[in-house]
Parts: structure tokens; C-alpha cells; sequence
């Protein structure tokens, strides 16, 4: 230690200091998955298949589920959650694209919860999940452990995500579960991995409800009613937007709200785009000049409040209901329902609308709490019907709410009695909420600007207040819902209500995915006969000898003998991007990510197949500077394509190490640079899909294998059927579940994958070692720049066993550690000294002792903040 002391005192040159920085029961699968290779276990739906990731929580789901119901201690419950379960962020809650660390939900996700109602009352007791419920005759479908039927695995069961074969482009997961209001439920949610035309930006819900007549009002094991007829149900998603949450390293949480978070219900000017519930990122409130159009200079859009690194995202969510059919869906058939008849309303009516009644008989609100109460079975149900009253939901309170027949529709009936209001007028639309507030209310319930020319065609006139619909400033004093019914169930009757979840670039990415997700059901799920896409192959990213990548992946020609080749793409850290389309550089960034794949020529121009940003934008000064302007891809891309490999060149990759089939090596990788990799196969030739003819002459697969990305617990080489999680988001890598990396859970989570040289010999360490970046700079390109947590230093080229120790140039030890038996030689360090603080700018010495402390080396390097 002296001799370190002394090198210090040698050295004794520093850099200026420039101030420290701020411190149930096992159930088989359903025929439909005789691929799976492995049982399936209970379990919540993780949906991380596509781009758009959601968590589906179903009722008896075994664990708290998000605001926590006041019978949790029953075990009883009354919603399905799409989300976290309002205790953690481990799990999807809206993200898109995938792997990205924005969320615009709150960590409470989105509630689907179905009110039921009894004209003549219920018997009581009832299971309530607020007991100032004033109205008897509502009540939520609840699911207990008691509930006749709980203890039947054919009707009480959760089924693990799974994809319906090897091609791993469709993953189901199924759910099913009585409850009390006699109404078994079953769940299946789809999502697709194809990357072509949105079809891996979805999320779809089928809930199918069967009235078993049982009724057990206060979930004890023994009926109240049998034989009973369900008068009207109804069904109600509540949603919290929150622009923007990013989820940590640490699988926390930090709040980026320096967008306006705005949410309304849009009703576009192009026909065949659907009326959707958005939320996304708008003009602060405090840019908007008292609400009128904003002048020039002040249309700051997206996700940015001037000090933070996100930048210019156009991030959009959004939700609708696609129908419902008359019947359940079927363990044993995925197209039982595409030919079913529609479920009508209790009024007669079409169950959503279709053409230009689209979205007509759905309620949509943006209410007083007094409108609205997740645990209030009366308020549920009058919003999720809302449409239909004279007045639910127009800047009302409950107590002046009118629950009166709509008199465009109906010619009398007893008020908030819905079995009393006869027939709806044919062809005539409701307007009792507050979806179509501009023409229903007045234009100035636009509170925030409509930019989109899809929604607004007075939008290139300057009139951004014009489109129909509402857009509101949304804070966390309001219930948002979207709901759907009422219907009438019979007993022994089926019917299955379809919800889709989207996530997309702006107006064009939501809707599009909704378009995709509407034309899969239309054919009964099945895409691959319109879109034969080639299997992902399974794939192992690992470090060269020579301190490169080596990509190997697994032949799936046996899968799909029309593949005619394989594609190799890359997105590396080591790179910038630009936020958003600039004047300057053309569309970049986010408008890329759900387009890269359409370059079929390595070395092309990915910019030509991006989306159109917003043509309104003219906040560019707001960018200006490195960190504002620019961020690094990261797992969702973009990406560039590196290498194209036709199955006539395809033997010259021959490896058939590891179980692999062939290999491949990536030179340009640098030694401690983080990367993020995908195989993809490919077909040429013209296809067709939900938006029309494929415009480009090829389809691939998807990117679902990112750096092998894969099932839990599959050996190298073999494709997985299941959806892989490992109980924490992939780039939570401080979290405390996350894996180890080089492990094989790291890879099936798909982790970052860092290219890390090899054990250095005992007698070649003094030669070989090496302090990357030297110096360090804060944003430099071997940080994350759009993680500010990332800042690291990497010691390469150590030897299997060593202690290295970190002093300042007085000679004092900032950082000790020991490693024994490493597997590779590197060494990162965080930068953190050994007291827990975030070390200063200045010079540093390090101090390595090997080969059992017979030999050192010894070096320095510089740290600039």
C-alpha cells in the first residue's frame, strides 16, 4: 500500500475539481397449444411478445391487484387489471415499443370492472366493495375462493402466456372464473410479434361472460337465486393516464411531467380510422396562451420539460371496444367466434357501432368523482351506459346527473332504470356522455389542441380546437372511463365482449394498430394465411477472443421450408439518434421504430420508411444542445440492418456449436460497448395486411429475440413456446430479481448484452489492461444517454482472480473490491466510492494484485463531470 501511496504522490497532477455530482391449481393448456413441450403453471398474462407490453391480471389472480379492493382479505376481487397491481413496477403496464422505460399509465394500470343490474334488487347481503353503495339493485360481478364453481379446474383457472406454435407469432393467454352474480367469465388475450403493419403493437382482450342463473350476492359458497336471468350487464375500463412515468433500474418509478398529460376520446376525419380513448403527451398547459391557438414558438410537443434527457417521444395510448359476439370463446377452436352473430344492446342496437355509426353506442367520460367509483356498482354501471341517459357525464356531478331515458332515442321510461327504455330509434346516435363533447357541449370543451389532420382537418388552417370529440388536460382528480352495454344474459347464454389495448408513434401508430387488431378477429386470429411470416429463430449473443460479437441462431428451415434467408440487425449504444424529425436531419428516432424492418439492404437508409412527425412542430429551440437533441437506441431501436444472408450463402456460416446452427461475427463491435441483437428470417415476394398490400417485397420475423430473448429455462438453441419473464423489466437491471448477466436468464430476458474480452493470462495482464472510457465525460457514448444512471467505468482484460483498488491522488482508497474466479476480464464499476457517494471530476490511480498477490499492475485514469 505504501507503493500505491508514493505512485500517488508521484503522479500528484489532477484535474481542476469540478464539485461532486448530487449525491391454483395446475390446469392442462388447451388443445389449441399441443406444441407446448412443458405444463403450463397458473399464473398472471404477461403480453411481451410484440412491441406493445401489458400485464393482464385477471380476478382470481393470486395477488393483490392494483388499488386494493376493500374484500382482498376474502380473497375476493372485482376487476381485471391490464398493468401492475398497484404495489410495484415490475410488470408491463402500456409500454411501447417494447423494452422502452417510458409508461404513460399510473403504476395502477387500467380496471375492466362489470357492473350488474337487478330491476327488482338484489338479495342481500351483497358483497360490496363500498358499503355506501345507496342502489340494491347493483352489484359487481365478484370472484371469490367460496363461489360455487371456485373449486372446478374447468371453470376456475389461469393458463400462462404461450405462443400457438413454433413459428412464435401469435401468444395467447387464457384465464376463466365464476363469480358471484353467476356469471362465469373466461379471458383469452392475443398478441402478435409480426412486425409488418402494426400487428406487434396490440394488445387484444376476449371476455366472454355465461350466465349459470347461480347467484351467490354475497360470495359465501351458498346461492341466493337459481334460474335467474340477468336483467343488464355492463362493462367499464378505468383508466389513470400519467405522461410520463419512467420506470428505473431499480424497477421504480420517477415521475417526467413536463408534458401536458392529456386524454379524450377522438373521432377522426378519415372514415375507415377508428373512434378511440387516447392519452398522450401535449402542449404544457402553461405554453397555451389562455387556451386559444398557440402562437409561434410555443408548440412544445411531446415529452420534455426543458431539463430532462426522454426528449421528443409522440408516445400514444389509447383503448376501444371492438364488439361482441353472441356465444363463448372455445378452448379448443380460436376462430369459434369469427362467424357469431353480434351481441345486441339491450336496446337493439349493434354492440359498438360500426361504419359511420363506429363508436356511437360505447360511453366515454372524463368525470367528477362523484360520476365514477371503481368500488361504486351504481356509479360503474350509469357510466360505463352513459351515453344512453339525457345527461351522464357533461360537467355534471352525480346529483344533478340526469338518468332519464335519451330522448333522441327513446320515447319514454322510468328514470336509471334501464330495463324500462324500450327500443333505440334506428340510425339515431346517443349523446348522453361526454364523448362527442364538441358538437354535444360546445367547442370549448377542447381544452387542449388537436394537431393530428386524421382527427382535425381544420388543423392546417390553424385551428387546432376543431376536431370532434374532446382532449382535456388530465390530472389525478378525475375517473377516466370507457364503457360498453348494457346487455341482457339469459340463462345458460354466452356472449364475448373484444378489447383492444394499443400503443403507437402519435395518432397514425395507435390507430393503425387498431386497424390490425380489428382485422385479425375479423378472420378468427388467424394472420398467417395473409401473412405466412418465417419463424424468429432462437439466438445466443456472445464475446470473441478477439473482442468482438459473435451472433449464433438456430436453422428454422425445418419450421418453415419457404424461408429464403436471414437477417442481422443491430442497435448499439456507441451511436446517437435524434429525438424527433428535425429540419436539419430528416425523420429519425421514434418515427423509425415501427418501420426499420422494411430495409431489406444492409448499408440502405432506414430514414425513407419513417412515419411523418408532426408538421406543427416549431419548438426545435428546445432541443438545442447534446443532451436534449440526441439519445443512444437501446433495446426497442432503432435498429440497422448489419448483414442479409441468403439461404444459397447461408452454409458459409455453418457452427453448429452450442446447439446453434450457424454464427456470425460482428467486427465493428467494441470491446465494453452494450448492444442489443435480433436474428430475423425472411420470405420475398408480395403479401397483404391489415393496412393493404405489404409496399415493400419481403416479410421477416419478428424481433422477439432480442439478444435471445427467450422461454424461461430453455436450453441454448431450442425455441421457446412460452412468454418469458423473469418478474422485472429487462433494462431494471439494479433490480433486485433482475438475473446475473451471462447467465441463462439473462439471455431469455433478453438483457444487454456488453462485449466483454475474455480471463486474461497471469503473465499478459500487465500488457493487456485497460480503463475504458479514459477519461470518462458524463453523456459520453459509453453511458446510456437516455438512462442518467448508466455512468460507468470498465477495467478490461483482468485475470481470473485479482483485488483492485481505486485511491485519489493523496493516496487514499476510494474503491476496493475481490474477485475470485471471474469468468471473463472485465470489471465495471459505477463509479460509486466505497462510503456509497458519487465520486468527484479528478485524477484516480488503480491498483490491481494478482496471481496471489505475486503480481500488480498499476495505472491511472481521469474522471471529468
Amino acid at each position: 500500500m505504501k507503493r500505491i501511496q508514493r505512485l500517488a504522490g508521484l503522479l500528484g497532477l489532477c484535474l481542476a475539481l469540478v464539485g461532486p455530482v448530487q449525491a391454483q391449481k395446475r390446469d392442462v393448456p388447451s388443445s389449441l397449444f399441443k406444441t407446448a413441450s412443458r405444463p403450463t403453471v397458473p399464473g398472471d398474462g404477461y403480453m411481451v411478445a410484440g412491441d406493445f407490453w401489458n400485464t393482464i391480471k385477471p380476478m382470481n389472480t393470486a395477488t393483490d391487484n392494483g388499488v386494493e379492493d376493500p374484500n382482498r382479505d376474502r380473497g375476493a376481487l372485482h376487476w381485471i387489471t391490464l398493468g401492475p397491481d398497484g404495489t410495484n413496477w415490475l410488470e408491463p403496464n402500456g409500454v411501447w415499443p417494447g423494452g422502452y422505460d417510458l409508461t404513460s399509465n399510473w403504476r395502477d394500470g387500467t380496471r375492466l370492472v362489470f357492473p350488474v343490474f337487478e330491476a327488482d334488487g338484489w338479495p342481500t347481503p351483497i358483497l360490496r366493495a363500498d358499503d355506501a353503495t345507496p342502489d340494491d339493485r347493483y352489484m359487481f360481478a365478484y370472484y371469490t375462493p367460496n363461489v360455487p364453481g371456485a373449486g372446478d379446474p374447468a371453470r376456475n383457472y389461469r393458463r400462462e402466456a404461450r405462443f400457438t406454435d413454433e413459428t412464435r407469432t401469435h401468444l395467447v393467454y387464457e384465464a376463466g372464473w365464476p363469480t358471484t352474480a353467476g356469471i362465469d367469465f373466461k379471458l383469452r388475450a392475443h398478441q402478435y410479434t409480426i412486425n409488418e403493419q402494426n400487428l406487434n403493437d396490440f394488445v387484444v382482450l376476449e371476455i366472454s361472460m355465461t350466465n349459470t342463473g347461480v347467484v351467490d350476492a354475497n360470495g359465501d359458497g351458498t346461492p341466493e337465486l337459481t334460474g335467474h336471468a340477468i336483467d343488464a350487464v355492463a362493462a367499464a375500463a378505468w383508466m389513470i393516464p400519467s405522461i410520463s412515468v419512467r420506470i428505473t433500474q431499480t424497477a421504480g418509478r420517477s415521475n417526467r411531467f413536463g408534458a401536458g398529460r392529456t386524454m379524450g376520446y377522438l373521432v377522426p376525419a378519415v372514415a375507415d380510422d377508428p373512434p378511440m380513448f387516447v392519452w398522450y403527451a401535449n402542449v404544457p398547459p402553461s405554453r397555451t396562451d389562455g387556451r386559444t391557438t398557440p402562437a409561434p414558438g410555443t408548440r412544445l410537443i411531446g415529452v420534455n420539460d426543458g431539463a430532462i434527457l426522454e426528449g421528443y417521444t409522440d408516445v400514444w395510448n389509447a383503448v376501444m371496444w371492438l364488439g361482441a359476439k353472441q356465444g363463448a370463446i372455445d378452448d379448443n377452436n380460436l376462430a369459434a367466434l369469427a362467424g357469431a352473430p353480434d351481441k345486441r344492446t339491450l336496446f337493439g342496437t349493434h354492440p359498438v357501432g360500426v361504419g359511420g355509426e363506429a363508436g356511437w353506442y360505447t360511453s366515454a367520460t372524463n368525470q367528477d368523482p362523484s360520476l365514477f367509483n371503481l368500488n361504486r356498482a351504481d356509479l360503474a354501471f350509469y357510466s360505463a351506459t352513459a351515453t344512453w341517459y339525457a345527461d351522464y357525464g357533461k360537467r355534471t356531478t352525480f346529483d344533478n346527473s340526469n338518468r332519464a331515458p335519451n330522448p333522441n332515442l327513446f320515447s319514454g321510461g322510468t328514470p336509471g332504470d334501464v330495463t324500462t327504455f324500450g327500443q333505440a330509434a334506428p340510425g339515431v346516435r346517443p349523446d348522453g356522455d361526454y364523448k362527442h363533447a364538441s358538437v354535444d357541449v360546445s367547442p370549448t370543451a377542447i381544452e387542449q389542441p388537436i394537431w393530428e389532420d386524421r382527427l382535425n382537418p381544420q388543423a392546417a388552417s390553424g385551428n387546432f380546437y376543431g376536431g370532434t370529440g374532446f382532449t382535456q388536460e388530465y390530472t389525478f382528480g378525475q375517473d377516466v372511463n370507457h364503457g360498453v352495454g348494457p346487455f341482457a344474459l339469459e340463462v345458460g347464454e354466452s356472449m364475448t365482449l373484444v378489447f383492444v389495448m394499443t400503443g403507437g408513434f402519435r395518432w397514425e401508430g395507435v390507430a393503425d394498430a387498431a386497424k390490425a387488431a380489428r382485422w385479425a378477429w375479423e378472420r378468427g386470429w388467424n394472420v398467417r394465411d395473409a401473412l405466412p411470416v418465417p419463424p424468429a429463430p432462437d439466438i445466443r449473443v456472445e464475446s470473441t477472443t478477439n473482442g468482438t460479437a459473435r451472433i449464433r441462431w438456430t436453422d428454422v428451415s425445418g419450421i418453415d421450408p419457404d424461408v429464403d434467408g436471414y437477417k442481422i440487425w443491430r442497435a448499439a449504444q456507441f451511436q446517437r439518434e435524434s429525438w424527433f424529425p428535425s429540419q436539419e436531419e430528416g425523420a429519425n428516432g421514434f418515427a423509425l421504430v415501427d418501420n426499420y424492418h422494411r430495409l431489406h439492404e444492409p448499408g440502405g437508409s432506414i430514414k425513407q420508411f419513417a412515419d411523418a412527425g408532426n408538421p406543427y412542430f416549431d419548438a426545435f429551440a428546445e432541443f438545442a444542445g447534446d443532451t436534449q437533441n440526441f439519445y443512444q437506441p437501446a433495446e426497442w431501436g432503432p435498429y440497422q440492418l448489419i448483414a442479409k444472408i441468403p439461404v444459397s450463402e447461408v452454409s458459409q456460416y455453418n457452427d453448429a456449436t452450442g446447439g446453434y446452427d450457424y454464427s456470425y461475427e460482428d467486427t465493428e463491435a467494441i470491446t465494453g460497448f452494450t448492444y442489443w441483437y435480433y436474428v430475423s428470417a425472411y420470405k420475398e415476394g408480395s403479401f397483404t395486411g391489415p393496412l393493404g398490400p405489404v409496399p415493400v417485397g419481403h416479410i421477416e420475423s419478428s424481433n422477439f429475440n432480442r439478444n435471445g430473448r427467450n422461454s424461461r429455462d430453455v436450453p441454448d438453441g431450442q425455441i421457446g413456446l412460452f412468454a418469458p419473464w423473469i418478474d422485472t423489466y429487462p433494462f431494471a437491471i439494479r433490480a433486485a430479481d433482475y438475473p446475473a448477466p451471462g447467465t441463462q436468464n439473462s439471455k431469455n430476458i433478453g438483457g444487454p448484452f456488453t462485449v466483454t474480452p475474455p480471463v486474461a493470462p497471469v503473465d499478459r495482464v500487465a500488457q493487456l489492461i485497460t480503463v475504458t472510457p479514459n477519461p470518462y465525460k458524463i453523456t459520453g457514448l459509453n453511458d446510456e444517454r437516455d438512462n442518467p444512471s448508466s455512468h460507468s467505468i470498465d477495467f478490461l482484460n483482468l485475470p481470473e482472480s485479482y483485488t483492485l483498488t481505486i485511491l485519489d491522488v493523496s493516496g487514499q482508497i476510494i474503491f476496493q473490491t475481490t474477485v475470485e474466479g471471474a469468468t471473463d476480464g472485465k470489471y465495471t464499476w459505477d463509479m460509486f466510492s466505497k462510503d456509497g457517494v458519487e465520486v468527484a471530476s479528478g485524477l484516480y490511480i488503480y491498483h490491481v494484485s494478482y496471481d496471489n498477490g505475486n503480481r500488480e499492475a498499476v495505472g491511472h485514469f481521469a474522471i471529468l463531470r
